[in-house]
């Protein structure tokens, strides 16, 4: 039998028909948030067990470094309005050779005093002979790290310098140790993948070891500067026990850049000082490579400027 009472369709919303229909919608809703929160906890217990078996693999004299991460990464400085700061990060990645701990550790004191990072840098090393001093380099610190710069600094002010010095492989990469640490190889892949995850703009990125010029075609940006210690298919040199700097190391940091403020300009002059060493020792040439992208040749310029006229100068889209 016929009705003149109008039907509700089932899907017009304010129907009660639409009413379980909104509530599955919600309950859903409600488990994927549930979800994320669970996701996210589990991660940061698996960074914490990561921290905490580090410490205990490191044996006693490790069982600060997560002490030491955590008060190397809450001593950063904030960025400051109106100047452009410049963040330091070095990573010394293999114990094997000390060479690599006395570059960042020597690298680092020349940028606090020459660059105005005193405040914003960080030392990442892996030596028996700093394991209660300064956190270990492995790619839980450094992405801890890159991201927590990424926080405090001004994103589309303030710039990465990041210094990677180590032993390298033709196949793999950076070779990262540290007895009875497992080993593994830093990619330029894997690096690229902290630093887009970290949200950092400015990056300058020099890499010291054999065969690092693979690391310039993933690293490319256009607010991106890459410079190697050799072409992709060449040894860089000077990392034998007893050095105090690599090759590439004296020659762009302990020479060239305490004479200039200009990463590009140094990178030139230190080119020129290994071709002439490696040509006097007989070696095949390193051939180190740069890459500069044309948003950072602008940006590095006004920070050079910068620290010409001191380091409280505002840029110039401030003024």
């Amino acid at each position: 039998m016929g009705s003149n009472l109008p039907l509700d369709d089932p899907g017009t919303p304010g129907s009660e028909s639409a009413e379980p229909a909104r509530r599955r919608g919600c309950r859903v809703l409600r488990s994927v948030r549930v979800a994320l929160v669970v996701i996210a906890v589990a991660i940061l217990q698996l960074v914490l067990i990561g921290r905490a078996a580090t410490a205990m693999d490191l044996g006693p004299r490790g069982a600060r470094q997560p002490q030491l991460l955590e008060t190397a990464l809450d001593s950063l400085q904030p960025g400051r309005p109106g100047v452009t700061d410049l963040y330091f990060v070095g990573f010394g990645a293999d114990a094997l050779q000390d060479v690599f701990r006395k570059e960042v550790q020597t690298i680092r004191a020349l940028f606090d005093e020459r660059f105005d990072t005193l405040g914003r840098s960080v030392a990442l090393v892996n030596n028996a002979g700093t394991l209660d001093q300064l956190p270990v380099a492995t790619m839980a610190n450094l992405g801890a790290t890159l991201r927590r710069i990424g926080k405090v600094m001004n994103v589309e002010e303030d710039i990465l310098f990041l210094y990677l010095t180590s032993h390298g492989s033709i196949e793999n990469g950076l070779s990262v140790r540290l007895w009875p640490l497992e080993p593994f190889e830093l990619d330029a892949a894997g690096l690229r993948a902290l630093l887009d995850d970290a949200h950092i703009k400015w990056r300058v990125i020099v890499v010291s070891a054999c065969y690092s010029g693979s690391f310039i075609a993933p690293l490319r940006t256009d607010t991106t500067l890459v410079a190697t210690a050799a072409a992709a298919d060449r040894m860089s040199f000077g990392c034998e026990c007893g050095s105090d700097f690599t090759y590439f190391g004296r020659a762009y940091f302990d020479q060239a850049l305490r004479e200039t403020h200009s990463f590009v300009a140094a990178f030139d002059r230190a080119r020129a000082a290994i071709l002439r060493r490696e040509g006097a020792e007989r070696r095949e040439p390193s051939c180190p490579q740069l890459f500069v992208g044309g948003a950072i040749r602008t940006k590095l310029k006004q920070f050079e400027r910068r620290l010409v006229l001191g380091p409280h100068v505002t840029s110039d889209k401030k003024k």
